[in-house]
């Protein structure tokens, strides 16, 4: 662990530390501004500060930002506690912490893991939070470099890890101009387990001391069974409509979106749709874009039981779902025929693309995808995944319908590249952290 080692990150945490300190209230009112909308937000605020309840010290201090990084850990969380480690458990947005609670309900109960706010990053706050837990070693997922927290798990010797590691093109190019103040964080890591070779690679040349690789938890994602029946029942009620399903889309995306729900509809396939925004704060104003742009939908809130049974008699005056719930995307996909994954069409990298192809499903994103540069390079050269530039592409795409059967090819790409969870648990053997 190496970080800070130079003069000069020293004199950066210096003012880092001072800046993070004066910058307490924004951060606040910022907390109180989602709190409105999402009240989880502006709960157990004496958390963020490193303070709550301390039901037991030395766990493995899994830190999972928010919900996608929350649901891709859950193979691993359930690995470590099989193998009979406690877990502290931070995440940083209500979905993520809302998910945690739910999934793992029972091991909070048993006092087996326990969920907390991840720490402010100013590096006071962030000792106490380690002074308070003093966990065995830390893991983030995926990339979060945290000066703060790097500094102070050197101060109390706590090993840090990072776990399917990923190195996007983009943060990679801006980190590298000299004097590479947040490049040089990676040295802090006693461990890099990274997603693919090319992101590993990106870590060594950072300088990052001990890079292996790993693959990808969301391979490794069990899909709850009562979800497959709930789709299954439902998709029987259909009469052979085709599925189009829309997943973790972003508001921006909705305009580009529209017209390729109206092509479809307009083409006679007679369409089913299934459209489930990103989060949960943009759940009523997508649903009112959707709304007035003439489309009938369920709305699975409203229509539907706790049990994904809807008691509509027919679904032929419908145009679709809505989805807006959390933790229930399996039905979703399992519902559909074809699925369209946001955040793609828009520069922002766009989502898990892993999902759908579990379930077998053909997928396709738009152009932006250096968010998920590993798997979705992969899964392009396998012709298991497409891309397209614009949304008229994509429409003329499913217009054309002439892909032949992938699930074959779906099924041996998932084969290939699955086993991340136990690849990483015997790492962390392999290199001390776990007996």
């Amino acid at each position: 662990m190496t970080y800070p080692k130079r003069f000069i990150d020293h004199i950066f945490l210096f003012f880092y530390s001072a800046i993070s300190t004066l910058g307490l209230p924004a951060v606040l009112t910022y907390l109180w501004h989602r709190g409105r909308k999402e009240p989880l937000y502006f709960s157990a605020l004496s958390e963020r500060f490193g303070g709550g309840s301390v039901p037991f010290r030395g766990a493995a201090w899994i830190h999972a930002v928010s919900l996608g990084e929350l649901r891709a850990a859950q193979p691993l969380i359930s690995a470590l506690l099989g193998a009979g480690e406690k877990i502290l458990l931070t995440t940083m947005t209500a979905a993520g912490r809302t998910a945690a609670m739910q999934k793992f309900d029972v091991q909070i109960n048993d006092g087996q893991l326990h969920v907390t706010w991840v720490p402010i990053d100013a590096p006071w706050i962030v000792r106490r939070f380690l002074r308070r837990h003093r966990p065995k070693f830390g893991m983030i997922l995926e990339i979060e470099l945290w000066p703060g927290l790097m500094a102070g798990a050197k101060s109390y010797k706590i090993p840090m890890i990072m776990a399917q590691a990923q190195y996007p093109i983009r943060s990679f190019l801006r980190d590298k101009p000299w004097p590479a103040l947040r490049r040089h964080l990676v040295q802090g890591f006693a461990l890099i387990m990274a997603k693919s070779t090319t992101h590993a690679a990106r870590f060594q040349d950072c300088g990052a001391p001990n890079v292996v690789v790993m693959g990808e938890l969301r391979f490794d994602l069990p899909v709850p069974p009562a979800h497959l029946a709930a789709a299954k029942a439902l998709r029987v009620r259909l009469a052979g409509r085709p599925v189009y399903c829309f997943a973790s889309t972003h508001p921006q995306e909705d305009p580009l979106l529209e017209p390729v729900l109206k092509g479809l509809k307009d083409s006679g396939k007679n369409p089913f749709f299934i459209y489930v925004p990103r989060h949960p704060s943009e759940f009523n104003g997508t649903w009112g874009t959707l709304e007035n742009a003439g489309f009938k939908l369920l709305r699975r809130s409203k229509d539907f039981t706790s049990d994904l049974a809807c008691d509509v008699e027919s679904f032929s005056g419908y145009d679709g779902i809505f989805g807006d719930s959390m933790g229930e995307i399996n039905f979703y996909f399992e519902l559909s025929d074809h699925v369209f994954i946001g955040d793609s069409f828009i520069d922002e990298g766009s989502h898990n693309i892993i999902e759908p192809l579990r379930l077998l499903k053909t997928v396709a994103v738009g152009p932006s995808i250096w968010g998920i540069e590993y798997p979705a390079t992969e899964a392009l050269e396998a012709s298991v995944l497409t891309r397209h530039t614009t949304p008229k592409a994509l429409l003329d795409h499913w217009l054309a319908d002439t892909s032949t059967d992938k699930s074959v090819r779906i099924a041996e790409f998932i084969v290939e590249h699955g086993g991340a969870t136990q690849r990483a648990i015997a790492l962390l053997k392999a290199h001390g952290f776990l007996l």
